[in-house]
């Protein structure tokens, strides 16, 4: 667990320490790398678009044109283009960030498109002195006193108000959805939008706001990669890694390791019996459930209902409690299954029936587990999967919902 926070985290805050020390200490680096800095922002975030059309992903490539305009923009706009700016930008982050990815080319992307166009054509019409917008020219000085806003009692505020609330407002939302679901993207976005709160801090700072901006698009690249890789490495249903994160790791094993095969007895036919739905159901328990084996073990899904417990550095006389112990713990667990006659939500206390689930059924899951450990006869991985395979088999003929060693 702290090794999946280590790799999470620990590369974006190296970056964002860079960053600061860059801006901190302009002074250490040559002047070649100040010219370079200027074109970062708008030559990493066209590469980061370009990545996330390889990915399939649609809503960074929004968040890449946003950080290219603030970079290309940020020197031409006035102090209201500014304020105005600092409120879109951050909603308009954040409202990528928690949508859905429907595509670029799609109605939905044309819809963000569209918004983010309107957004900025409001921005720029801020530019334009009040006596030449004619009908609209009140509605612009409200606008411009609006964007400004600081009250009296807000002014330890770094920007204005309405600005500096856009901000956190979108930087709770995106933390709270980085604690809940724990994925790459969720922290490249929180990342992208605090490098982008630092380039408003420091606007028309040079060299800090291309820094930031170019730190905030690093982020999001980094990011791409990490999603890629927990996609490839981590099975989507049950949130365990994969049989490639197995095949790798077993790259890495020592002398002295144990590994044992699990499968979930009947799965077939209490698929067929209870329907797909509730099957998944079931694989994501048993998982779950794996996944707190004690003894320092690593769970995988090998492929369909069968999974793999390694051991590092155990035998098999130290594992076979903990085998034991998670066998006991998910043959305990119990399943209730929905009747087809049971409404889909709770009802109120008035419409309660004198039925009690009437159509609910309960059932148990049982596993068969066959373990085996490296030996000299056995010292390729590989082997000694083969060797608990064959003991998985030997649990199944003996009644199933076992251990067996071998």
């Amino acid at each position: 667990m702290i090794s999946d926070y280590l790799k999470l985290y620990l590369p974006p805050i190296l970056l964002v320490t860079g960053a600061i020390y860059l801006v901190a200490y302009p002074q250490s680096y040559p002047a070649p790398i100040g010219l370079l800095l200027n074109i970062a922002p708008t030559t990493l975030s066209v590469l980061g678009a370009g990545l996330c059309l390889w990915f399939r992903k649609s809503n960074p490539v929004f968040c890449f044109a946003i950080a290219v305009a603030f970079a290309y923009f940020s020197n031409d706009m006035s102090e209201t283009q500014s304020s105005a700016a600092f409120i879109c930008i951050p909603l308009a982050w954040m409202g990528l960030a928690i949508s859905e990815e429907r595509g670029l080319l799609t109605p939905s992307g044309f819809t963000k498109g569209l918004l983010l166009f309107v957004a900025s054509s409001m921005i720029a019409t801020l530019g334009y002195p009040a006596n030449d917008l004619g009908i609209f020219s009140n509605l612009w000085i409200d606008l411009n006193y609006g964007v400004q806003w600081r009250p009296t009692w807000g002014i330890w505020m770094p920007l204005p108000a309405l600005s500096f609330g856009a901000f956190s407002l979108s930087a709770l939302v995106l933390t709270v959805r980085l604690i809940i679901k724990h994925r790459p993207m969720d922290a490249g976005y929180l990342g992208g939008l605090i490098a982008l709160f630092g380039a408003a801090l420091r606007y028309g700072d040079l060299p800090a706001t291309p820094i930031f901006i170019t730190l905030s698009s690093l982020l999001l690249i980094l990011s791409l990669f990490q999603e890629s890789h927990r996609m490839a490495f981590l099975d989507e249903l049950t949130r365990i890694p994969a049989r490639r994160a197995l095949l790798a790791d077993m790259k890495k094993l020592g002398r002295r390791y144990t590994l044992a095969m699990v499968d979930i007895d009947f799965f077939k036919k209490f698929n067929d019996t209870y329907g797909h739905d509730v099957g998944d159901q079931v694989l994501r328990m048993v998982s779950s459930r794996l996944n707190q084996t004690g003894g320092g073990c690593r769970a995988y899904r090998y492929g369909g209902e069968e999974f793999t417990l390694l051991f590092p550095g155990k035998t098999v006389d130290e594992t076979f409690d903990y085998l034991e112990e998670v066998r006991e713990r998910i043959q305990g667990t119990v399943f209730v299954i929905r009747g087809s006659d049971r409404p889909t939500k709770k009802p109120t206390k008035a419409k309660k029936t004198t039925q009690k689930n009437a159509g609910n059924k309960k059932v148990k899951v049982t596993i068969s587990i066959g373990v085996s450990e490296r030996t000299e006869k056995h010292e390729d991985p590989m082997d000694v999967m083969k060797k608990a395979d064959r003991a998985l088999y030997k649990a199944k003929d003996k009644g199933r919902n076992c251990v067996i060693e071998m």
